[in-house]
């Protein structure tokens, strides 16, 4: 029997559903596992201004600006760490098929997160948010996006 796990993901959380079972009838519950980064906002992320720096012509000076998001720098860093659990688990062979559910962003990010072994039993992508679902509804949706 094939074993089928789902990830549903977002920047901030995820959630893997482990021994999914597609069929119609079955009522077993999988097992969960759940991941959670607590949403920062700039200013938890960035306790102090920028500095400062003298114009290149004249006696002023200016502001710098942050050269990147330190948010989206922490959804990146949460994102990769459960891609690095998922490669665990995909080098133990404790899946043999992964369906991936993310928003956009963080599915972009999982696809050059993911090593070799988990692109390899990645079966499908579905690029939207799934993470705020019940469990009977992300199996129930996913199966309908897959197999109807």
């Amino acid at each position: 029997m094939t074993t089928t796990w789902i990830l549903a993901a977002d920047g901030n959380q995820a959630r893997l559903l482990k021994g999914v079972n597609f069929l119609k009838d079955n009522r077993r519950s999988p097992e969960q596992e759940v991941f959670k980064s607590e949403p920062k906002r700039v200013q938890d992320i960035m306790t102090d201004r920028p500095g400062r720096s003298y114009s290149s012509h004249g006696p002023g000076r200016s502001a710098m600006e942050y050269t990147s998001d330190p948010v989206r720098d922490e959804q990146q860093r949460f994102t990769a760490e459960v891609a690095h659990k998922l490669e665990g688990y995909a080098d133990a062979g404790a899946f043999d098929r992964l369906i991936v559910c993310a928003a956009p962003q963080t599915l972009g990010d999982l696809r050059s997160m993911l090593g070799a072994k988990c692109r390899e039993k990645t079966t499908a992508e579905i690029d939207k948010d799934f993470t705020n679902l019940p469990t009977d509804k992300l199996v129930s949706s996913v199966r309908s996006i897959m197999f109807d």
